[in-house]
Parts: C-alpha cells; sequence; structure tokens
C-alpha cells in the first residue's frame, strides 16, 4: 500500500515537472523593439519582434531606409526544450546585397527546400536537429535559462541545404547599457572548426536573455546588431 502511494507521488511529480518545463520554455517573453544593424555596407535601424500566435512562434526583423530595405522571418514550434523549424524568408533590396529566399522545412518529409533566389532541396536526419538562423537564437535563450554554459547548435547552409555545427560557449559577465538601463549580460561566443568566423551575443538575464548586441566578425568584414529601445516586452 505505501509503495503504492510512493509510486503515486513519484509519478505526479515527474508529471509536474515535465509541465513546469514547458511552462518555462514556452512563456518566454514575447517582445518588439527597435534594433540598429550595422555592417561595411549598410547602417540601418528597424523593429525586431518576437510573438506567439495560433500557428506556433515567429520571430523577425523589418528595417528600411532610403537606400535599403531587410526582411528576416523564421516560423517554428516550441516543445519540450526544442525548436522545430517550419520556415524561414529573407528579403534584402539593396543592390549591392540583394537576396530573396524563403526556405521550407518538412518534418514529415524530413527534407528541406530553398526557392528563390537559391533554389535546393535536401534530405535530413530528423535526429541532427536543424535550425535556421533566426530560431538558432530561441535555443540559445532556451539553454541559457536551462543554465547551460557550453552547447552546440546545427544551424542550415542557407547556400547548399546542408548544415553547420556551431559551438557556443559563456565566456564572461558584464554590464550592458540599451534601452537607457543597465543590464546585467552573459557574453556568449560562437564558434566553427576550419573558421576564422566569430561572433559574440551579449545577452541581459533580466530579460530572459533578450539580445542587447550581437557582434558578428569574419576576414571579409563586421556585422553588428545593437538594441536601442524596447517597445513592449511580456
Amino acid at each position: 500500500m505505501c509503495q503504492s502511494i510512493k509510486n503515486i507521488m513519484k509519478y505526479k511529480l515527474f508529471i509536474l515537472s515535465l509541465c513546469i518545463l514547458n511552462i518555462n520554455v514556452t512563456a518566454l517573453p514575447q517582445y518588439e523593439a527597435k534594433y540598429k544593424f550595422i555592417s561595411d555596407e549598410i547602417s540601418i535601424t528597424g523593429t525586431r519582434e518576437f510573438k506567439k500566435n495560433a500557428n506556433g512562434y515567429e520571430i523577425s526583423f523589418d528595417a528600411s531606409n532610403l537606400l535599403a530595405s531587410m526582411y528576416f522571418s523564421s516560423k517554428f514550434n516550441i516543445d519540450t526544450k526544442r525548436v522545430f523549424s517550419k520556415n524561414y524568408d529573407i528579403k534584402i533590396r539593396p543592390k549591392f546585397l540583394k537576396r530573396d529566399q524563403s526556405v521550407f522545412f518538412e518534418n514529415l518529409e524530413k527534407s528541406v527546400s530553398s526557392t528563390g533566389q537559391v533554389i535546393w532541396k535536401s534530405y535530413l536526419d530528423p535526429l541532427d536537429f536543424i535550425l535556421d538562423p533566426l530560431n538558432a537564437q530561441i535555443m540559445i535563450r532556451i539553454h541559457l535559462m536551462d543554465d547551460l554554459t557550453e552547447f552546440d547548435l546545427n544551424i542550415i547552409d542557407l547556400e547548399n541545404g546542408d548544415f553547420k555545427k556551431y559551438s557556443y560557449k559563456v565566456t564572461a559577465t558584464e554590464k550592458c547599457i540599451a534601452n537607457k538601463k543597465e543590464y546585467t549580460c552573459l557574453v556568449l561566443e560562437r564558434s566553427r572548426n576550419g573558421s576564422n568566423r566569430k561572433v559574440q551575443y551579449f545577452l541581459a538575464k533580466e530579460l530572459e536573455y533578450m539580445f542587447i548586441k550581437v557582434i558578428d566578425v569574419s576576414p571579409e568584414r563586421t556585422n553588428t546588431l545593437e538594441l536601442k529601445e524596447i517597445l513592449s516586452f511580456g
């Protein structure tokens, strides 16, 4: 009798823990914020938004000025600490960087396909757990909320449909100033074997590891994305 009660209690605690994990993961605050993107070719400010709707989640960046327009969007689902990609869109309109591409993740068919400027179709092992460049940032936040300091992520190669494995490591904690406030930021570095490209992420603990700044350095160029103003949060 006592053993049966213990087993029931263990089962309830197990189910409760699953519910808590699911709540923590799927309760990432929705937000809308202004970010400034700076590269060697262009400087542009736009709106970055993370939202949930009846079809799942979406993170996007939309910016334009007299010289250029940029639009990135990722639609995906989140389930038990994992991001499941659905489709990724990119549209850039300055002549020197023009790009128009849509990537579709067919999870049932176990395939990924690209249309637009770059056309390909590939079949990937679902165990490889492939992300796109935007929703990988959501997976980063989930890992940091789970107190991981080192992890790997596979991100789709937009040129050919393969994927690249990137390694992430928390290297420091420092104060960041953004949105006229001071935050405690984790500094996360991304690297890949055989590549000279390095990316640093500055993520605010107080904002559930929302991105404050991203510095992307390669031999060819340096790109920076920096938070300027939070329009809504939560």
